[in-house]
């Protein structure tokens, strides 16, 4: 059957059951079902209007990601104990850990990541104020402090265009405060905010 329109029927590859995602769940690290939790707590706090017209419910596009993902199971329970580790862990504050991943989320037009990243940051007390200067950021990060729009940047560029990377750069964040650990947490958190985004648009979750 030709389908002309791939992005208006839903996702393109056929999700596991949720049956199936909570027995792989069972056998996955704790990082993993601590970040199971927190899905749920996102999934619950999100807005009817943020979920595409293709999906019934909150949930149903929430858990399509993880039943896809679920067809490598072992690849599952890395990639969500990843996730879950890379955000909560780490000296960097969460709630701007997430406005970091909603920035590349945007950037990348990667719906589902920029309402995961943007209710999670609600779920942080994070000024609402800030979700519209991730929207444009481009054209609005001069309103944040600079230590952050420079970490945001830094992020973002480490994943566009990583060959592109200086020392400059690496030192320019070491003037704003930054150590290697915190330089080293806003590459990988940047990294898997980008892998998860481009998971969600190859398969059109």
């Amino acid at each position: 059957m030709s389908i002309e329109n791939p992005h208006a029927t839903g996702p393109r590859v056929e999700p596991k059951a949720p049956e199936e995602v909570q027995a792989i769940l069972e056998e996955a690290p704790e990082a993993a079902k601590a970040n199971m939790e927190r899905a749920e707590a996102i999934l619950g706090a999100l807005e009817d209007g943020d979920v595409p017209d293709k999906y019934a419910t909150e949930e149903e596009w929430g858990f399509t990601f993880t039943g896809i993902l679920a067809h490598h199971p072992e690849t599952f329970k890395i990639w969500w104990a990843e996730e879950g580790q890379v955000f909560e862990g780490g000296d960097l504050d969460r709630g701007f850990k997430e406005l970091l991943a909603a920035v590349i989320a945007h950037e990348r037009g990667a719906s589902i990541c920029i309402a995961w990243h943007t209710t999670s940051a609600e779920l942080e007390d994070v000024d609402p104020e800030r979700f519209g200067i991730v929207q444009q950021f481009d054209e609005r990060k001069d309103e944040l402090p600079d230590d952050e729009r420079a970490a945001i940047e830094f992020a973002v560029e480490s994943v566009d265009a990583p060959a592109d990377v200086t020392a400059d750069d690496v030192e320019a964040l070491k003037d704003h405060g930054y150590s290697d650990a915190d330089i080293v947490e806003l590459t990988t958190t940047a990294g898997t905010a980008a892998k998860f985004a481009n998971f969600a648009l190859t398969l059109d979750i």
